[in-house]
């Protein structure tokens, strides 16, 4: 009997562990570019449903005022150069791709988010 249940916490953990941080809705990378992120329209729940990846909610908790805590950067010094060629516009690169290399620049932090570049001892808020 102890052997079941073993398994059936060994089995919860994985599916836990599985349940990767991902943007439901297809779209959110306009989304995000048109405000949605930042928008005081739809709740903080809302816009970690639909967007939470692109909104910069992944492993981030929601605070007293709804809006979320998070840490979001570039990850490479060239972000900018990717960016002027379309890294942050073209379909090409979604959402995932971006916001590992290039979150800052490519504006999926969320506007509570402390956005850096990796290596960068300085940090600015978005607005």
């Amino acid at each position: 009997m102890s052997s079941y249940l073993n398994i059936l916490v060994v089995l919860c953990t994985v599916a836990a562990l599985s349940n990767a941080c991902s943007d439901s809705a297809s779209n959110c990378a306009n989304w995000v570019r048109n405000g949605f992120c930042k928008s005081s329209y739809y709740t903080y729940t809302q816009k970690k449903a639909q967007c939470a990846l692109s909104c910069g909610y992944c492993g981030s908790t929601s605070t007293a005022s709804g809006s979320a805590t998070s840490s979001c950067s570039d990850k490479i010094a060239t972000c900018g150069y990717w960016a002027a060629n379309g890294f942050c516009t073209n379909g090409f690169y979604n959402t995932t791709i971006q916001a590992q290399w290039c979150a800052n620049t490519c504006g999926l932090c969320s506007s509570t988010s402390e956005a850096t570049t990796e290596g960068s001892t300085e940090a600015t808020t978005s607005t």
